[in-house]
């Protein structure tokens, strides 16, 4: 597999409401690495839908979901309690919005391949509401995430993840690793 590293990302297009790109800012990778065997064309669409994903978490906002994600999606390391398919990253994004409501999702590195992207990402924000039956701390949070995310037809269908979650439970009073 030949790669090419530290691609500038593609502008995004218009979108079905007749929003430009220009009106749905969407996080821009830090570092990109795509698969020179894909096409341009192929390419830019993983990359154009992946920052769709990731604009779901940095904002909040729906309308990155339905852009974004597949209605047969399939989260293969979904947490108890969540519900599967698109509903579930609604859930998850508007639950963990109501802890840390300033929540911001920043891409470190992006790698395309194949049908898939792989994504090293950085969460910040304030826990400024309840989590996990623990009130607000005022407290600002820091974790890492990675993704793995499949895509067909410029929508995810599947996606794995593995969120830093003892960082992200230690900083929000959850757990204490201090003896």
């Amino acid at each position: 597999m030949a790669l090419v590293n530290n691609i500038r990302p593609p502008l995004i297009g218009s979108s079905s409401s007749g929003r430009s790109g220009a009106d749905y800012p969407q996080p821009k990778p830090e570092s990109m690495t795509v698969d020179r065997s894909l096409s341009s064309a192929d390419a830019a669409q993983m990359i154009k839908t992946a920052r769709l994903f990731y604009a779901l978490w940095d904002t909040g906002n729906s309308e990155y979901a339905a852009a974004a994600v597949n209605n047969d999606f399939r989260d293969n390391t979904l947490p108890a309690g969540r519900p599967q398919g698109p509903k579930g990253l609604l859930y998850a994004s508007k639950a963990f919005r109501s802890a840390v409501p300033d929540l911001h999702c920043a891409i470190e590195d992006l790698l395309v391949s194949g049908d898939k992207v792989t994504a090293r990402l950085l969460f910040t924000g304030t826990h400024k509401g309840e989590f996990m039956g623990r009130p607000a701390t005022g407290k600002p949070v820091t974790f890492f995430a990675i993704d793995i995310l499949r895509i067909r037809g410029g929508k995810i269908v599947e996606d794995w993840h593995l969120e830093d979650n003892l960082t992200l439970l230690e900083q929000l009073g959850v757990v204490s690793l201090k003896k």
